[in-house]
């Protein structure tokens, strides 16, 4: 056989193997609605309701179902079947590119303002040390204090020139 099962579909929609084409839709909308992007903001979520998405365009037309159920026997025979089930489901995805990313606004606020915060923290600190060794007689050791503002400053101005 050809194929490389990653998941089961029917374990994907909890469904049994002989289940009715009115259950697969059921189980369908029930596992759209606790995994669709819009509703859950999990990072992996695109991809699980692609999976989902999956199983459900196999199971639903008879034909794709039954090659896939094919594919099951060939590998219950084979005697990978019960050990590659029986594990809990992970399926295995490729990483989506850039250009694929939709633009969330909420992300990249978020995003500015992780490096902003980080430019103020860096300057405020070496800034307060190095007065405090030039103004107040703080001792010369301190500076070694400025090492994190100085460390978090070259980030924060590469992530503040990103888009």
């Amino acid at each position: 056989m050809e194929h490389l099962l990653r998941y089961d579909h029917y374990k994907v929609l909890g469904v049994p193997r002989d289940a009715s084409t009115q259950r697969i839709k059921r189980a369908y909308r029930e596992r759209v609605k606790q995994c669709h992007p819009d509703r859950n903001g999990a990072a992996n979520a695109a991809n699980i309701f692609q999976a989902v998405h999956d199983a459900y365009s196999t199971l639903i037309d008879p034909q794709e179902r039954a090659r896939y159920d094919e594919v099951l026997r060939f590998y219950r025979e084979a005697g990978a079947g019960p050990s590659l089930f029986q594990q809990p489901y992970r399926p295995v995805f490729r990483k989506r590119k850039a250009e694929e990313e939709p633009d969330r606004p909420v992300q990249r606020f978020a995003f500015f303002g992780l490096h902003f915060t980080g430019l103020v923290f860096g300057i405020t600190l070496v800034s307060g040390i190095v007065l405090g060794v030039l103004l107040w007689d703080w001792p010369p050791y301190t500076l070694f204090f400025c090492a994190p503002g100085l460390a978090i400053l070259p980030d924060s101005i590469a992530g503040l020139r990103a888009k």
